[in-house]
Formats: structure tokens, C-alpha cells, sequence
């Protein structure tokens, strides 16, 4: 095996790794008929699969030749006949085909543009199928009757529990963003930074954040916070979102900044390139820079100087 095909195999592994890290590893499992291969599972509606009829689904077969990403790209297939109510047919596969081509670049991986532009084609073209639920037959025995004022009087029950939660929950603390976005090789960083003195107020700030879009759709929002509590003890934890070890060096980067009663949230948009460890000084970076903007890490004493 030559340097090249040696570097090559090394990237995909670390391709592998980074979209099992964002899909999950059921999306992303090996082929079992070839080493070198991968099954992707694209599904639209996961989040109600169990209430979609015919989720929109679509299973790809990805084989990495040793010339990839150097100068060739992956060889793919489409495994799927269907995709929800729609066929997959020859239009569409057309359509796949000449968009992946024109992602592709020499020497730059492309797995994580292809499967991004992929679910948001099908979203787009395909419509989701009807709820199950809208379709079941009406009983009219007495069983069934019963059956259906037990279901109102529980949904009127979980009703009243969803509007107490909703009006206890912690107002969010003002939420500061980083002004300018730290790009690094297409992928996009931005931190948010809160005052926090509860976890439930950190629970209110990251929901607060989800609430737009475009953060909820980030590769990774990586969390941390520490907490002085009443006693003196100091409440902290993290949430590494998918980024294995980021939550815990970004709460280590606050560790040492001495930061206190704060909540730091990194959002990261992957752009389809691999930064390997310099993705972690790219999400300390811009939590501290944001930790700065806001005051929140101390400066040195006038006249006392590190020797």
C-alpha cells in the first residue's frame, strides 16, 4: 500500500468516526460484506417514525475505494425502492447523482455534504405521509367507549400537567452571542454565554436557545456551566452534544479562567472537512472570547506579572 492510499484509509477512518459522532452509530454501520464499505440510513421523520406510516427513509450503500478522497470519489448506490410514499426512480436518482458530483473536491472528504444535502432534498421533495392515528377505525361497543373517555379524561389530565410545567419554568437569563462566527475550513462556530445561578436556569437558557432554528440544527452544541452554591460547593457539568471530550475541555478551559455562575454554550455547523484536534482550540477560543466580551474572566492585578 502506498503513502497515499495510507493516508487515505486513515481519513476515512477519521470520517467514519466524526459522522457515527453526528448521526449516531445506527446510521452510519459497516457493510458486512465488505470492509472497505459503509450503510447509511437516511431518515426524515425519525422523530415520529413511530407515528409515520411509510417514513421517509433512504439506505445507501457507500464503498471508500483506497484512491478516496485523494483524487476519486465514493462509489455509491441506493439501496432503497421506496422513500416514504414516493418511489425512487430514475428522475431522482439523476438528480442525486449530479449533485453529488458536483460536491466532490480532490483531496477534501465528502460523506457529511452528500448525507446534509441529501436529507434536506428529500424533505423538500418528498411530503411526509399521514399519522397513523388519523385512520383508526371507530368502535362502537361499549368497551370502546369506555376506553375513549379514559383516553379524553388522561389527555385532559396531561394537558393541566403541561400548562403548570410550562408556568413554572425559570424565565431564561439574558443570552449573549458571539458577534462575528469563528470560521475554520467551512465549519462554523458561534458561543453563547449566560449568567446562571440554578439548573434550572441552565435547562431555560438551552431551551431558549433551540428555539431558533438554526442553532437547533447545528452540527454540535456543546454545554458547560459552574455554579457557586449557597454553601460554597461548586456545581458544574457539561454536555459534549455528539463532540466527544469537547464538554469537558470547555469546562476545563472555565475551570482555569475561574469562571463563576456562568453557562457556556458552543454551537458548531460541521462543513464537511475534518479538524481533527484543532476542532477543540476552535471551541475554546470562541467561548473565550465571548467570556471576555461579557467580563466574565478576570484580568491579572495592575503590577503583579507572571515570572
Amino acid at each position: 500500500m502506498s503513502d497515499q492510499e495510507t493516508e487515505n484509509r486513515e481519513v476515512q477512518e477519521e470520517e467514519r468516526l466524526a459522522l457515527e459522532a453526528i448521526y449516531g452509530p445506527e446510521s452510519i454501520q459497516a457493510d458486512p460484506e465488505s470492509p472497505d464499505a459503509y450503510i447509511c440510513t437516511i431518515n426524515v421523520d425519525q422523530e415520529d417514525e413511530a407515528q409515520v406510516k411509510s417514513p421517509r427513509l433512504l439506505v445507501l450503500r457507500f464503498f471508500l475505494p483506497a484512491t478516496y478522497p485523494s483524487t476519486t470519489p465514493p462509489v455509491y448506490q441506493v439501496s432503497s425502492v421506496y422513500c416514504g410514499p414516493r418511489r425512487v426512480d430514475d428522475e431522482m436518482l439523476q438528480t442525486i447523482e449530479r449533485e453529488f458530483q458536483s460536491m466532490f473536491t480532490p483531496g477534501q472528504v465528502v460523506l457529511f455534504e452528500w448525507i446534509t444535502w441529501l436529507r434536506d432534498y428529500l424533505e423538500a421533495e418528498i411530503s411526509p405521509s399521514p399519522i397513523e392515528d388519523e385512520e383508526t377505525p371507530q368502535r362502537d361497543d361499549q368497551d370502546g367507549l369506555a376506553e375513549k373517555m379514559a383516553e379524553a379524561s388522561l389527555k385532559e389530565q396531561e394537558n393541566q400537567h403541561v400548562s403548570a410545567t410550562k408556568q413554572s419554568t425559570v424565565p431564561a437569563p439574558p443570552i449573549y452571542s458571539s458577534p462575528e462566527p469563528l470560521v475554520d475550513r467551512k465549519s462554523v462556530f458561534v458561543a453563547h454565554v449566560a449568567q446562571v445561578k440554578s439548573t434550572d436556569e441552565v435547562e431555560a437558557v438551552m431551551s431558549k436557545l433551540l428555539e431558533n432554528k438554526k442553532i437547533a440544527k447545528a452540527t454540535h452544541n456543546i454545554m458547560a456551566y459552574r455554579i457557586v452554591m449557597p454553601d460554597g460547593r461548586m456545581l458544574q457539568d457539561n454536555d459534549d452534544d455528539g463532540e466527544t471530550a469537547a464538554g469537558g475541555r470547555l469546562l476545563h478551559m472555565m475551570q482555569i479562567t475561574d469562571v463563576r455562575n456562568v453557562m457556556v454554550v458552543v454551537s458548531r455547523w460541521y462543513g464537511g472537512i475534518l479538524l481533527g484536534a484543532d476542532r477543540f482550540k476552535d471551541i475554546n477560543n470562541v467561548a473565550r472570547s465571548a467570556l471576555e466580551d461579557c467580563g466574565h474572566i478576570a484580568e491579572p492585578a495592575k503590577g503583579k506579572r507572571k515570572k
